[in-house]
């Protein structure tokens, strides 16, 4: 080994030392704090005298007997089963209220508020679920719309209040009339849907409008008042007469103002008319 490689491991081995010493003060350094805080805290508990204190409470809970502390320890339990058994209790009727108050809401955004029927929106719905149970099935639905006759003259002669009175029972009626599973609904003013599932022969659904028809043009009696209203009737089928609901919908409300308008032209009696056999 030559002299410049002893000077060059020698400094290396000095500087190694060096640097093990710094290792070691930086150790210290960093446990100085922990050590400061620590001797602090023994000085204050000292002048305190926090360690008499601590040993005179240990000797008066000796002295508690064991059925004390299972007797103490039973009330508590008690205590804390009856808040959180109330506590439970008010959290379920939260619970419930928020469920009653979200029902209330769903529904009141589906339902007519007057006649309790689906409105347009869930008719809307409805139509579409309908007609994918259709294409599922190979099966056809139909939509028919239903326009009142003489409603506003009892509106404006009797007033609202009666004018409810009639809307209420003519949608009892069309409830009553309407086929197992069909919709019935309120889609404005004077205005009624129906939507049937399941129909094998459009015929049936002429038929069905025809009954409409008569069952709605039967006396209507509000207190002593005894009121008479017709309707005029459109059918749209799926999918001859459209292939969605806004299709089947318009299709429904343009036979029905044919239907209407050949009425009071003198070319029809019956008020119902089929959209394909209309246009």
């Amino acid at each position: 080994m030559s002299a410049s490689d002893q000077r060059r491991q020698q400094q290396t081995g000095e500087a190694a030392g060096t640097r093990s010493a710094g290792v070691d003060w930086r150790r210290m350094a960093a446990f100085a704090p922990w050590l400061i805080l620590s001797v602090a805290l023994f000085a204050v508990a000292t002048r305190l005298e926090l360690f008499e204190r601590l040993y005179e409470a240990t000797r008066t809970y000796e002295e508690w007997q064991l059925d004390e502390l299972l007797s103490l320890l039973l009330s508590a339990g008690i205590v804390a089963l009856v808040m959180l058994g109330f506590r439970t209790r008010q959290l379920s009727r939260e619970i419930a209220r928020r469920e009653a108050a979200e029902r209330l809401a769903h529904d009141s955004a589906r339902h007519d508020p007057l006649t309790g029927l689906a409105n347009s929106r869930r008719f809307r719905e409805e139509i579409k679920s309908t007609i994918g149970n259709a294409e599922k099935s190979s099966s056809g639905c139909g939509v028919i719309y239903i326009d009142l006759d003489g409603f506003k003259p009892v509106n404006d002669t009797h007033g609202h209040a009666v004018g409810d009175g009639v809307l209420v029972e003519v949608a009892r009626r069309i409830t009553q009339a309407a086929p197992k599973g069909a919709t019935v609904a309120r889609l404005g003013g004077d205005e009624f849907g129906v939507v049937v599932s399941g129909v094998g022969n459009p015929e049936a659904l002429l038929f069905l409008s025809q009954r409409l028809q008569r069952d709605i043009a039967k006396p209507i009696e509000i207190g002593l008042l005894q009121l008479t209203v017709g309707a005029t009737v459109g059918i749209a089928v799926f999918p001859d007469d459209g292939s969605d609901a806004e299709a089947l919908i318009a299709s429904a409300d343009r036979a029905m103002y044919i239907a209407k308008r050949a009425r009071s032209d003198g070319f029809g009696r019956d008020g119902a008319a089929r959209a394909s056999v209309a246009s």
